[in-house]
């Protein structure tokens, strides 16, 4: 009897605690009914490279659309989740590029020569277009609005700011190189400090009007993790319907380059100036935006603020 007892306790402390649950995400739910949202925006986006080649820039764009949900704690606090598609277009450039690529062999019908190959990539410019799926995660803290509000009445309208991380999957990502010219010196180590200008082997000046060798490759991207800010005015157009109109700022919080650093620097032939990349020259890259944003965003529930 004594263990029905407190099995039956046991129930009912539990259905009172669901009840007590139930109760509060209901009143927190006619405070702050949850939002679903539609929006799209745009902006510049850079590549930030560290140790990279000298004389190295980079600038394109980046643009994305799509849908979101934002669950209200309070009138005033909330977290704002979703999935957006987009891509980033960003060309990078560097005036020229210096490789060495030590303890090669040459070897004719006499003699077999040890040398150095120093090379020198003249004009090098890539220009990425990448497309991606995001997931965010975010804060959103936003100022009380007036109810009904109208552009007759001149009632002013409410701010939001917004922090946190983004996920992005990389769907789908390519590159065009395009290099001026290249030249490739041979430092024979037998002979102190000697140079060769020898292009049967692969030596001296190449011209890319002459030779033609604009390649094209495509980077294995890992998930790309960004920490992103977002901030504006959010108007209120009718009882349950929104307009956000903000700027953000998104930087990438790790390197997303999976295949490694391992580049392909012995360019005795213009064919192996294939799958280049001024990520692999340089030691880390990271991802940089910043926009402008427009979401319209919609209630189920009148919000009595």
């Amino acid at each position: 009897m004594k263990k029905v007892t407190i099995k039956m306790a046991n129930a009912a402390l539990k259905l009172c605690m669901t009840l007590l649950i139930f109760s509060n995400l209901q009143a927190i739910a006619q405070k702050a009914p949850p939002e679903f949202s539609l929006h799209a925006g745009g902006g510049i986006s850079t590549y930030c490279f560290q140790a990279s080649p000298k004389g190295t820039s980079s600038l394109g764009f980046i643009s994305d659309f799509g849908f979101g949900f934002t669950g209200f704690v309070s009138q005033q606090v909330g977290i704002h989740t979703g999935v957006s598609f987009g891509l980033f277009n960003v060309k990078s450039r560097t005036s020229d590029i210096l490789t060495t690529t030590p303890n090669l062999v040459y070897t004719d019908n006499y003699q077999i020569l040890n040398y150095d190959l120093h090379t020198t990539l003249h004009g090098y410019t890539e220009l990425h277009k990448s497309l991606f799926v995001s997931i965010p995660a975010m804060l959103q803290f936003q100022t009380k609005q007036k109810q009904y509000w109208s552009w007759r009445r001149s009632q002013k309208a409410g701010f939001y700011a917004m922090g946190g991380v983004k996920v992005l999957f990389l769907l789908n990502n390519r590159y065009e190189i395009r290099l001026n010219s290249f030249n490739n010196i041979a430092e024979f180590t037998d002979f102190g400090v000697g140079q060769g200008t020898q292009t049967f082997a692969g030596l001296g000046n190449f011209d890319n009007d002459k030779m033609g060798f604009n390649t094209a490759g495509k980077l294995d991207f890992g998930i790309m993790a960004v920490a992103a800010l977002e901030t504006g005015v959010k108007w209120r157009v009718d009882n349950n319907i929104f307009i956000y109109t903000g700027v953000f700022f998104e930087c990438g919080l790790n390197d997303p380059i999976k295949d490694g650093r391992q580049l392909q620097n012995n360019f005795i032939w213009p064919e192996q100036l294939e799958n280049l990349s001024i990520i692999k020259f340089s030691n880390k890259a990271n991802l940089m935006s910043v926009g402008i944003k427009l979401r319209f965003a919609f209630t189920r529930y009148q919000r009595p603020y």
